[in-house]
């Protein structure tokens, strides 16, 4: 990973997830340390495994994710940001207590809507009128990445809930996958909608947080990584979101994709230090 700030490796890691529900997995794991309210921002700060950790709820959907972002960088200088939590898949396979490592994200509704109907995406960017927007597919910081992959080497994360697993669908251990991840202020229910998304980005998965965070990172050149666990795919269960999300499973959103995050802070934590990765877990 790289830095402008000076003292890089005694920066924080900033921690940016969107909803409690899933920043209390990490929390519960590690000692809290202080924690500071700054205006709607409560940041814990921990250290694992000699890593200065800064966690921040940042709230759900795009302009929240920017949000808290931009400000943890302001506040922090954080020498990465690292976001994890739940999201919806964008393959049939791929199915719930799976976990993703977030390869890219992919801002998926900058488009434009044409005058036939037709929908042009603009993946690199462009210009309007003397105005550049920036582009809406970025790679995930390569260091960040490879640590994660590492991580994840040899472990298989905790079976989802029978009472939640789809019927019909063969039960099986969860998965780890590598790929893109879908943001908007979208929920895509829609199957036909889904297959488009996949195959026009090739993304595993959507949640509302990461590509705008991304955004940010880039802005500042900051690294940055996602990881996300699998909540919900519509191909095979429809989750009820006009009755309130009575069948959504709150309590295992994001669980798996923090016990991911708490090994890669384990274990940036070692390379820090100078050791192997075989002197940590995983």
């Amino acid at each position: 990973m790289s830095s402008n700030h000076p003292s890089a490796a005694n920066q924080p890691v900033a921690i940016v997830v969107a909803m409690q529900a899933e920043l209390r997995h990490l929390l519960e794991q590690v000692t809290i340390e202080r924690t500071a309210q700054d205006g709607p921002w409560l940041d814990s700060f921990a250290t694992i495994n000699g890593t200065p950790v800064v966690m921040v709820r940042s709230g759900m959907g795009m302009v929240n994710a920017a949000a808290a972002t931009e400000r943890v960088i302001n506040a922090h200088h954080p020498r990465a940001v690292v976001n994890f939590g739940c999201t919806g898949a964008h393959r049939r396979d791929i199915l719930a207590g799976d976990v993703v490592i977030g390869s890219q994200t992919v801002h998926h509704n900058k488009l434009h809507i044409l005058a036939d109907g037709s929908e042009l995406f603009e993946a690199k960017g462009g210009d309007v009128g003397g105005e550049s927007w920036h582009p809406t597919v970025l790679d995930a910081d390569p260091a960040l990445l490879a640590a994660a992959r590492a991580a994840a080497a040899d472990w298989i994360p905790d079976p989802w809930p029978a009472d939640y697993w789809p019927s019909g669908v063969p039960n099986r251990e969860p998965q780890v996958h590598e790929g893109p991840v879908a943001s908007a202020d979208i929920w895509t229910q829609n199957i036909p909608r889904l297959d488009i998304l996949h195959a026009r980005h090739g993304t595993l998965c959507e949640d509302m947080e990461a590509a705008a965070m991304a955004q940010v990172c880039r802005f500042h050149d900051t690294p940055f990584l996602t990881l996300k666990d699998l909540s919900n795919n519509e191909f095979h269960a429809s989750t009820d979101i006009a009755g309130g999300f009575t069948d959504f499973p709150t309590d295992e959103v994001g669980k798996r994709a923090a016990a991911l995050t708490l090994r890669l802070l384990e274990r940036l934590g070692a390379f820090d230090h100078g050791e192997t990765a075989a002197n940590t877990h995983g």
